[in-house]
């Protein structure tokens, strides 16, 4: 259970590196449009359109270092590039975000039918006592309903990622010159709970990594130049995604690889059971050299 995730986290340094520099370029282009947009309603367009296409860009770089890192894949080309990218975002991110934006809504409408009761009976007990426990009451009942949010979609993340992390590994692999032509479920659910169990502890370690680095960033702005505070939370989420996606990433790669090794030893045993019993060239060669004597 545990080999993977710790082979993931020794490969993750070398796949960051190569991650990075992506996303920085992607956010540059991503904030860039939404900080510079003034009416509202057009950031709201940019943030729908461009969120998956942003994020997939991202998560190709990680899995294609990954792979690389692996030893799992040769040099792509354009063509096969913007294909698997495609199939990346629409075929194995885009499932995930649709089941987890129906759950959202569903939790929504859930907090919104809680919080209108609860407020109704607080407002009811105000009016009769003054008293104000009801909405003390109420907003601690917020605060439960939204980490339980946050777990639900944590967990429906990981969930997600243990059934898709190898079928966007091999997505990625079919990037290269000389692709292996993998179809979009070739190993769905592999390792599941071992991807799933990796996703988990990126998604707390990484975020805790970015949330110092960002604290002591802010601390150091506080001392000197303030007007760059302001880019610190944009700067965290790029290096929390880097991470993220570097570590992700060479979990699905290090199980892409174990996928096609056990595939590799199937179709060995298999041929050689075809093939029946294997002559050595010795045994060759004296039945020759006995067929001649006689």
């Amino acid at each position: 259970m545990y080999d993977l995730l710790l082979k993931s986290l020794l490969l993750m340094p070398r796949v960051f590196l190569r991650t990075l520099p992506v996303a920085l370029l992607v956010a540059l282009i991503y904030f860039g449009l939404i900080d510079n947009t003034s009416n509202p309603l057009w950031q709201i367009v940019f943030v729908l359109l461009l969120t998956t296409p942003c994020i997939a860009i991202i998560r190709m770089a990680a899995l294609r270092a990954a792979l690389v890192a692996a030893d799992r894949t040769t040099p792509p080309t354009i063509a096969h590039l913007t294909k698997a990218q495609i199939r990346l975002a629409y075929g194995n991110l885009l499932p995930i975000n649709v089941v987890q934006s129906i759950a959202m809504v569903i939790i929504a409408a859930l907090v919104d039918a809680s919080l209108t009761e609860g407020l109704t009976q607080a407002s009811l007990e105000y009016a009769k006592t003054g008293s104000t426990a009801g909405y003390d009451e109420v907003a601690a009942n917020f605060t439960t309903l939204l980490q339980a949010a946050g777990w639900i979609a944590s967990l429906i993340a990981a969930a997600g990622f243990g059934v898709m992390g190898v079928p966007m590994a091999a997505s990625a692999a079919n990037a290269a010159e000389k692709r292996p032509r993998h179809d979009i479920t070739f190993g769905l659910g592999w390792n599941f709970w071992k991807l799933a169990l990796l996703y988990l502890v990126a998604l707390f370690v990484n975020a805790i990594v970015a949330i110092c680095l960002a604290l002591i960033v802010l601390s150091a702005l506080t001392l000197g130049d303030v007007s760059f505070a302001r880019y610190v939370v944009p700067a965290a989420i790029v290096l929390y995604v880097s991470l993220h996606f570097a570590t992700t990433a060479s979990g699905a790669a290090l199980s892409y690889g174990q996928l096609l090794d056990q595939k590799a030893v199937i179709r060995d045993y298999v041929k050689s059971q075809i093939a029946g019993p294997q002559t050595s060239a010795d045994d060759l060669r004296a039945l020759r050299q006995s067929r001649q004597r006689g």
